[in-house]
């Protein structure tokens, strides 16, 4: 003490002051030695994730390209930190205090959405891939129109469906969008993953469009199909209808595109996604098969015909339910998984086996393209359709001896449509692009099928993570 004064002396506060400030140096150093020293453990990495329900990001192939332009460094930093070992429990860390703070206004929580504008489609002087526009200047000398056409008789205007549009405003919660008791996640359009993704459907056409048909489709998240204008404004959210017009617009003429989107528009009063899911529903893939018909010029079945099934009734909560924190507005609004089993197989019989898959680690199972797995962990639920998520899979349609086959490359969304084809072929094919070292050259050659049938998801079409991926199975 300062005998004058009787304050403590500034020198004993300072030298305390140091010796708190070196402390917490210290201690900084050595957690951040720890968390190095965790992140080193390879054999630890996992390879997917149960909260977040997805493969995580594997370890970039290296060539000299991708060495050169920086993207091999950029797909290891990406790799190392979707892949460390404590990322499980530091999500679930985050999430629980996160839920604590309940819905906290409109902002986006983590790293911002970076998305590109998006073009007009097809602007730049062409119609299509590769098809000039019409010339403009002058008008040709008019024709003689001969005799006059008979008037034709008009249809009748088809009564517009409900509309199951939301406009009301949401709330973030972890990145996730939640409002009227439903959560939606986020779309941003990158250039430079649209471009690819154009350039390989169109080298896929070019390499098999003489051998087969092929089909495009673009499945769009329920933000797009479900929200209003002004609620993706209010997320910050890319126009997934005109990203998908961008890429229909790139597509060489010869090429199929089924563009679902106004499709799914028109049904969103019903029931065609889960609200704590990213994926759609069943019913939602039925609507994607009914364009494809239309686009094949098959009669395309009618629900009625189908037997039924309805898995977890009320038990279903999601990937969105996970990442936002397991809000109690999802958890008081579960999903209900229904299925349609397709015609060919035998619906009654749970030991039944029609489809047969090819597992990563190579080992093989039948099993049932319609399968009840909620006796399995709940990150399991949505894999009741087609075996989820496998390098290959198969089903054999003995009601049909024509040899038609179908095969169909695809994302997670494909599982839930692949149950309407198999009744309309003799064999259907189906692989994951993100799990196949095939091309679809060798594919179609292989399984003699005289249409391919290419699904991805729009946030995979457009974005960057699958870049690799589909120059490997279009070369």
């Amino acid at each position: 003490m300062d005998r004058e004064s009787g304050r403590p002396r500034q020198r004993s506060r300072s030298r305390n002051s140091g010796t708190v400030f070196l402390t917490k140096i210290a201690v900084s150093a050595l957690v951040m030695a720890v968390m190095c020293f965790i992140g080193l453990l390879w054999f630890l990495r996992p390879k997917t994730s149960m909260v977040e329900k997805r493969e995580l990001t594997a370890f970039p192939r290296f060539t000299l390209a991708s060495f050169w332009d920086g993207s091999f460094f950029s797909g290891v930093d990406t790799w190392y930190a979707d892949t460390y070992p404590l990322r499980e429990s530091l999500i679930r860390a985050d999430q629980s205090l996160e839920s604590r703070y309940g819905i906290r206004g409109t902002q986006i929580v983590g790293t911002p959405m970076q998305a590109d504008a998006i073009p007009v489609a097809g602007a730049g002087g062409t119609t299509a891939a590769g098809t000039p526009a019409a010339d403009m200047g002058g008008a040709p000398a008019a024709a003689d129109p001969g005799p006059a056409a008979p008037t034709p008789t008009p249809e009748p205007t088809p009564t517009p469906l409900p509309d199951g549009t939301v406009h009301e405003l949401g709330e973030f919660q972890n990145s996730i969008y939640i409002t009227g008791g439903a959560a939606y996640g986020m779309y941003g359009f990158s250039q430079n993953g649209a471009d690819a993704y154009i350039s390989t459907m169109n080298q896929i056409y070019k390499n098999v469009g003489d051998k087969v048909n092929l089909y495009v489709m673009n499945v769009p998240i329920s933000a797009s199909v479900m929200l209003d204008e002004h609620v993706w404004a209010d997320m910050g959210c890319s126009d997934e209808g005109a990203a998908i017009d961008y890429i229909v617009a790139g597509l060489d003429p010869g090429i199929h595109a089924l563009d679902v989107y106004d499709t799914l528009r028109e049904h969103n009063a019903e029931y065609i996604y889960f609200r704590t899911d990213h994926h759609w529903t069943q019913l939602g893939a039925y609507y994607a098969y009914r364009v494809f018909c239309g686009e094949k010029g098959l009669t395309p079945h009618e629900l009625s015909q189908f037997k039924t099934g309805e898995f977890g009734a009320g038990q279903y909560l999601g990937s969105y339910y996970t990442e936002s924190g397991k809000p109690p507005q999802l958890a008081s609004n579960p999903d209900t998984v229904q299925a349609w089993y397709p015609m060919c197989v035998n619906a009654e019989d749970p030991n039944a086996r029609d489809m047969h898959m090819v597992q990563r680690d190579g080992s093989e199972y039948d099993w049932r393209i319609i399968n009840d797995m909620f006796d399995y962990p709940d990150s399991e639920w949505y894999c009741i359709f087609s075996a989820a998520d496998q390098p290959f899979s198969s089903l054999h349609n003995p009601n049909i001896t024509d040899g038609s086959a179908v095969m169909v490359i695809k994302d997670s969304y494909g599982n839930a449509f692949i149950p309407w084809l198999v009744d309309h072929y003799e064999y259907t094919y189906w692989v994951d692009f993100r799990y196949t070292d095939e091309t679809v050259s060798h594919m179609a050659e292989t399984y003699g099928v005289q249409d391919v049938i290419f699904e991805a998801a729009t946030f995979n079409a457009t974005g960057n993570l699958c870049n690799d991926l589909f120059l490997q199975i279009g070369s």
